[in-house]
């Protein structure tokens, strides 16, 4: 039961640090003003510490991460994804590469599921694709 609760609220989180990624196009510059303001309008969520990890380790690494999209997206590059797509697959490959605590296949199926959330669910098995192979790079 217990895991199951960390399971929700950390999928939660997911969802969160995904809505504030999300801005990163229309505001680059001021993800940490975008950041400290949802903290602020939502003061008890849970695992915070997990989404400030995610959203400031992802702008920081964000070359990085695009290079590694880039690599592995078979000629479309970041800028002919669908902004939730890239988002979600963002999310999925910092955690894959600097976050310990959660496997890859987590990662992955987080992304996924999120994606069929969020965007056109053709998009679905774009996701699933460069993120497998991602994964499949470092394993």
């Amino acid at each position: 039961m217990e895991i199951q609760m960390i399971n929700s609220e950390r999928r939660e989180a997911r969802e969160y640090a995904f809505t504030i990624l999300f801005q990163y196009k229309f505001h680059p510059d001021d993800m940490r003003e975008v950041l400290d303001d949802f903290m602020l309008e939502h003061p008890d969520v849970a695992q915070s510490d997990y989404i400030k990890d995610v959203v400031l380790g992802t702008v920081e690494h964000i070359d990085e991460i695009d290079g590694k999209i880039n690599e592995f997206s078979k000629g479309r590059r970041v800028e002919r994804i669908s902004l939730a797509g890239l988002t979600l697959i963002r999310i999925a490959v910092y955690e894959m590469f600097y976050r310990d605590d959660i496997p890859p296949v987590v990662s992955i199926d987080e992304a996924v599921t999120l994606t069929k959330k969020y965007d056109d669910e053709q998009v679905v098995p774009f996701v699933n694709g460069i993120l497998g192979n991602i994964k499949n790079s470092i394993s």
